[in-house]
């Protein structure tokens, strides 16, 4: 014969339990991007130059407003990181392209 653990014992002793969507919710707070939401930050880390401005602006600009309506503190901070990162990157590559440029006469 099993003894079944009482429920009200459980919550007794837990305090106030988190539903599944207050658990979900939990979840998501603490969540880190995906690679593409990282992968997009960081090659489209401006909001408003070229014929892509338009795409990224909105993109980066709706994300943003989502996960700070959400409390997404987390995504909030990596978001940040890969558009510094992506900065980064092209400032790198530019100065590549020039020193090439040099090197190779180009200039």
């Amino acid at each position: 014969m099993k003894c079944k653990p009482s429920l009200k014992k459980y919550k007794k002793d837990n305090g106030n339990l988190l539903t599944e969507e207050e658990k979900n919710k939990e979840r998501r707070k603490i969540a880190s991007l995906t690679t593409e939401e990282y992968l997009t930050f960081f090659f489209f880390p401006y909001n408003d130059t070229g014929r892509l401005g338009s795409f990224t602006k909105s993109y980066n600009q709706s994300e943003d407003e989502r996960f700070a309506k959400h409390g997404f503190e987390t995504k909030i901070k990596q978001a940040k990181s890969a558009r510094k990162l992506g900065f980064l990157f092209y400032a790198i590559m530019v100065f590549i392209l020039i020193v090439l440029a040099k090197y190779l006469d180009f200039i």
